[in-house]
């Protein structure tokens, strides 16, 4: 299996230390375990899991500036973004909030193995969460979790001024719709980067998308609202 990660790294040009390759294929390991037991991915096959969860997340790591130091994501899931690249990155802060509590627990549990002492994680629901880390975080991810415009009013609010927040979209069909969002949210589309996966073809979309200046302290609005009445 490691032979087949280092092929996907080299097809998609990322360069990462033989240490690091380990880790991560034991986090593989940790994963397809569980989830014989819990359902924390959909894709069961390791190979399709190092494409579609591990390569998809590390697309992100050229998109990362040396001053971003506090990174946030919403909706991890099973650590996707977040702690592929926290294993990459030992020297940023990840924080790693899911709703589902054995998710959590799950990442809780693999960060402690892996001897990953940047991950902090979090259950809470982000319009509770917000109250303590406003303009707090310099980069927020997020893959595909929620329509683009919802999403920004949830992760905006996170992040410092001139921060940056990276999306990940299959396609760019929700960037239209969000543009009173981001006027609303104070931020802009810096870039749209475009990536294909180095077995199926298939295409991932980044946003790149900056804080320009602080955000009104009623968004994100309770919950349920962002999602009734987008912005």
């Amino acid at each position: 299996m490691k032979d087949y990660f280092k092929q996907l790294l080299e097809k998609s040009n990322i360069k990462l230390e033989d240490s690091k390759i380990d880790i991560l294929l034991e986090y593989l390991r940790l994963l397809t375990e569980k989830n014989k037991v819990m359902n924390l991915t959909a894709i069961r096959e390791e190979k399709e899991i190092l494409e579609k969860h591990f390569i998809d997340s590390l697309l992100l790591s050229e998109l990362f500036l040396h001053t971003d130091k506090k990174i946030i994501d919403i909706g991890t899931g099973a650590g996707f973004p977040g702690l592929v690249l926290a294993v990459v990155f030992p020297e940023k802060d990840f924080l790693l909030v899911d709703s589902v509590r054995k998710k959590v627990a799950f990442i809780d549990e693999t960060a402690e193995i892996l001897g990953l002492t940047n991950v902090k994680t979090s259950y809470e629901r982000a319009e509770d969460l917000i109250k303590n880390s406003r303009s707090s975080f310099d980069v927020g991810l997020c893959r595909g979790v929620a329509n683009l415009r919802i999403i920004l009013e949830y992760m905006i609010p996170f992040l410092k001024t001139d921060g940056r927040f990276l999306p990940q979209k299959l396609n760019e069909n929700e960037i239209s719709e969000s543009g009173n969002a981001l006027k609303v949210l104070n931020s802009k589309i810096l870039k749209i980067h475009r990536f294909r996966l180095p077995e199926s073809d298939d295409e991932r979309i980044i946003i790149e998308i900056q804080k320009l200046k602080e955000t009104d302290s009623q968004y994100p609005r309770k919950t349920g609202i962002p999602a009734k009445k987008p912005l």
